[in-house]
């Protein structure tokens, strides 16, 4: 099951003094004079905002799954591998909502959504209450396969019939403690190893996500991709307003890690996520093609389970692996890495549009919390790219690397470019941490072959400052991981904690206790060692008027 492949945590919450936090290494607040920080730096008008009521139109024609069905529907499980074929009184062409009763199931499966066209798309919601899958012991959780222009929605909305009104979600900007008050959750609460929670796969295009909540899944929050087949189209999709917290690995699992052929990721939007407290990378994005836009979303932290991960090297925040077209990443923030904050892959891959190539762009980024790397961009060089970063910002890095890969040092570098060809420049950057910005471009000024930049600057950035964390004023991003007896990835070297560090144990957060917490105390049974916590808030909105307002989540 397991393929190859920030959160600031509310450092320091709003209201809190700068001397609270430190020397830097967390996540800082400003200072409460105003004169004292810079302007509020305004977001572009975009039009991904999501909808208002109403915004799927009011249903003329609905069909509800029933609640038994002999050999594909029980009170706890649904398996339709085809389901055009079992209900085929149903007119799939012109249906409006297909409706999933509410239910804690076991699993989900359904298979052969229809093809539609974007102007008449299928929506797929709950009805009742709520659908809760997971927990229950299976392999696989909610999978979706085929069809095209369909929707699947946990919102409640009284105007287009969707969702229901006790599992609101973050309606009307409510994100503080919604954990399980979506109209669809997945949360397998680590049952099972190596399962994701919501697969989309069997030639599934134009499809889009949003208002789902998944949690506590052994691997991916969301896998997309139709393995093997270079032929099958996943294009244009929206991914928004879902919450992804406490994965085993990566939050959003997105194209194919294996060999080619593989089909193209192309003209994905991807924003407004909450995409929380990731076993290893939040955000993964595998051959991609066309126009692909990632704005305003909070990533991380990520990396908590760098100490033990399934596989080497899987500690990234952001892994990015680009054959053709386009890619913007703007007004986002990530928070949390390992090895390498942005691991970033170009790859030539025969039959490509490459004449089309516009290039890579990154603008308005706050990256924050590295214990190595910022960024590493590889050697291949793709014709008529370019790459551009711009405005972004990077911070709290602390070189740690160490303490589980024993041979590595410190790269005395923030970026490390091996791509000697394609254009690429640096413009009104922030850096803290190493003394040289690039290995290519020490002062992050001028121009060395390829690579040219400007306006760059090695400062102390204040930390971004969220609404509602729900962490402790003050606290470091690189204290907060996932709890291991032993670092299966450093040679099964047993792993104590430091007081104050707060481990993730089955989706709870403790704080450690002691000084040291010793190897082996098993949080949940050893309550003098480690101290439980409530639930994160997780409303990582950013303050109104703060330095970083525009950048992460849509205020609503």
């Amino acid at each position: 099951m397991h393929e190859p492949s920030l959160r600031t945590l509310a450092a320091c919450l709003s209201g809190l003094a700068l001397a609270a936090c430190g020397s830097g290494s967390g996540d800082a607040v400003p200072s409460n004079n105003p004169t004292d920080n810079p302007a509020p730096v305004t977001p572009p008008v975009v039009a991904d905002w999501p909808a208002g009521d109403g915004g799927f139109g009011v249903p003329a024609t609905t069909f509800t799954l029933p609640a038994t069905l002999a050999g594909k529907i029980t009170s706890d499980a649904i398996y339709l591998a085809d389901i055009q074929a079992t209900f085929p009184q149903v007119d799939w062409a012109n249906l409006d909502r297909l409706y999933i009763p509410a239910g804690h199931y076991k699993f989900i499966s359904i298979g052969n959504l229809p093809v539609r066209s974007a102007s008449r798309r299928l929506v797929i919601t709950n009805t009742g209450g709520q659908v809760r899958v997971g927990a229950l012991g299976h392999y696989y959780l909610f999978n979706l396969a085929g069809g095209a222009n369909w929707v699947l929605t946990g919102r409640y909305d009284p105007v287009s019939k969707t969702g229901d009104a006790a599992y609101p979600g973050h309606r009307g900007g409510s994100f503080a403690n919604t954990q399980g008050r979506y109209g669809i959750v997945i949360d397998d609460e680590f049952t099972s190893s190596g399962v994701s929670g919501l697969a989309v796969h069997g030639g599934a295009t134009g499809f889009e996500i949003e208002y789902v909540e998944i949690a506590r899944t052994g691997f991916a929050g969301i896998m997309a991709k139709t393995d093997s087949t270079a032929s099958a189209t996943m294009a244009n999709v929206a991914l928004h307003d879902n919450y992804i917290h406490d994965t085993g690995s990566e939050g959003l699992y997105i194209g194919s890690t294996q060999a080619q052929p593989q089909h193209l990721i192309r003209d994905w939007r991807i924003y407004n996520n909450r995409i929380l407290r990731t076993g290893t990378e939040a955000i993964q994005l595998g051959q991609l093609g066309g126009t692909n836009d990632v704005h305003h979303n909070v990533f991380g932290p990520a990396a908590i389970d760098w100490r033990a991960a399934f596989q080497d090297y899987q500690d990234n925040n952001f892994q990015i692996g680009i054959r053709e077209g386009e890619l913007r990443v703007h007004d986002n923030i990530f928070i949390g890495s390992a090895g390498t904050m942005v691991s970033f892959f170009t790859h030539e891959v025969s039959g490509d549009a490459t004449a089309a190539n516009a290039g890579v762009t990154f603008s308005r980024n706050y990256f924050s919390g590295m214990r190595n790397l910022g960024m590493y961009v590889n050697a291949t060089a793709l014709p008529g790219m370019s790459y551009r970063f711009e405005a972004n910002v990077w911070r709290a890095w602390r070189f740690e690397r160490n303490q589980v890969y024993t041979n590595e040092t410190a790269p005395g570098h923030l970026l490390r470019i091996a791509n000697t060809a394609t254009p690429i420049s640096f413009t009104g950057g922030e850096w803290s941490g190493p003394a040289k910005f690039a290995n290519v471009l020490a002062s992050g000024e001028g121009t060395s072959g390829n690579v040219s930049g400007s306006g760059n600057t090695r400062a102390d950035v204040e930390a971004v400052r969220f609404v509602n964390a729900g962490l402790p004023d003050g606290f470091d991003p690189l204290r907060l991981e996932m709890w291991t007896d032993v670092a299966t990835r450093g040679g099964n070297t047993p792993v104590s904690y430091e007081a104050g560090f707060i481990v993730m144990h089955m989706g709870v957060p403790y704080r450690c206790r002691l000084s040291p917490c010793a190897a082996g105390q098993v949080p949940d049974a050893n309550p003098a060692t480690w101290e439980a916590l409530s639930p994160f808030a997780d409303d990582v909105r950013v303050v109104p008027g703060s330095r970083f307002a525009g950048w992460g989540l849509v205020p609503q």
